[in-house]
């Protein structure tokens, strides 16, 4: 049986283009599992039904689900939303490379990216060109939490203003990194 509240939150959270992740950060700072999610997995037909009669799918990924319109095309799936995030987590990769970074700055709560970070991408070789070029905003931290932010592509570190990958987050960064990679090859 579901539960009325979840379900509201479930419904404002996806409709609101949000992703909704298996796992979400407590106020520690530690990965929990995400209440909002289990409820999806454990009523999954009944919230597929549900927005499937409004001409949405739930998209159900292992770690993550999320609502997008019932097209029958992939062109369709490319948003410009869509495209800010994938120019926004090439750049952030790009960050990571160019700082020797390792990868789990990005993933792992003892690391993160800070403001300070993202501001700092504009300094990067052929970025002010991209940002001119996709029409970011002249402040790439509200582009940041705008489009991946707000979406809980990025998760914020509690207290610290320091910001990981969700596992959507981690799955659309690989997703983004592959294509760029078979496009190059």
């Amino acid at each position: 049986m579901y539960d009325v509240g979840l379900s509201i939150e479930i419904y404002q959270n996806l409709t609101s283009g949000k992703v909704i992740n298996s796992k979400v950060l407590n106020n520690s700072g530690s990965f929990v599992a995400n209440p909002l999610f289990e409820e999806i997995m454990n009523n999954i037909q009944a919230y597929s039904t549900q927005y499937d009669m409004s001409g949405q799918e739930l998209v159900k990924k292992k770690n993550f689900v999320f609502l997008r319109k019932n097209t029958g095309t992939v062109e369709d799936l490319k948003t410009d939303i869509t495209m800010k995030a994938a120019l926004l987590l090439l750049m952030l990769g790009k960050f990571i490379n160019e700082q020797n970074f390792r990868f789990t700055k990005l993933t792992e709560p003892s690391g993160g990216i800070t403001r300070a970070d993202i501001d700092s991408l504009r300094e990067m070789d052929d970025v002010q060109e991209l940002i001119e070029k996709a029409k970011l905003k002249s402040d790439l931290f509200s582009e940041f939490k705008n489009v991946l932010i707000n979406r809980n592509l990025l998760l914020e570190l509690p207290g610290s203003e320091r910001f990981i990958l969700s596992e959507s987050g981690v799955a659309f960064f690989d997703e983004v990194v592959r294509n760029f990679l078979e496009n190059e090859l």
